[in-house]
């Protein structure tokens, strides 16, 4: 009798710690991930946009004393509404002065992209962009 109590306490332990593990491992991964995205012209990097899921910030820096500046953009995607929600942008027109930073709450847990290229008057060219999560 003494054996079959035993048996059933250690099968009512291991059916408890098994019901545990997989309740713990279902819940939601909200980790953040970071996203670098570059413009390049003439195979050069001409300015990069930075974006840290800790802080909800970008960091946009031009790298090129050519007369054009560069822009970072933050978009997240609403799943719940299926579309893209332009976020916050940051610019940087001049090389020697570092880089600009930005900052907006975005959503935990959605995808971002970020977008960066150079803009001078009415012109923009070379965008390159990256994807993380907030």
């Amino acid at each position: 009798m003494n054996m079959l109590r035993r048996t059933a306490s250690l099968t009512a332990a291991t059916v408890l710690a098994v019901a545990t593990s997989v309740t713990v491992a279902a819940g939601p991964a909200m980790a953040g991930e970071n996203a670098m995205a570059w413009t390049y012209s003439g195979g050069t990097a001409r300015g990069q946009a930075v974006w840290y899921h800790d802080g909800d910030s970008l960091k946009v820096c031009d790298m090129s004393a050519d007369g054009r500046g560069i822009r970072g953009v933050v978009y997240s995607y609403d799943s719940a509404g299926g579309f893209w929600v332009n976020e916050f942008s940051v610019a940087d027109s001049n090389s020697s002065d570092g880089c600009k930073y930005g900052s907006e709450n975005v959503p935990d847990g959605r995808r971002v992209e970020v977008v960066v290229y150079q803009y001078w008057s009415d012109t923009t060219c070379c965008a390159g962009s990256s994807y993380g999560v907030a």
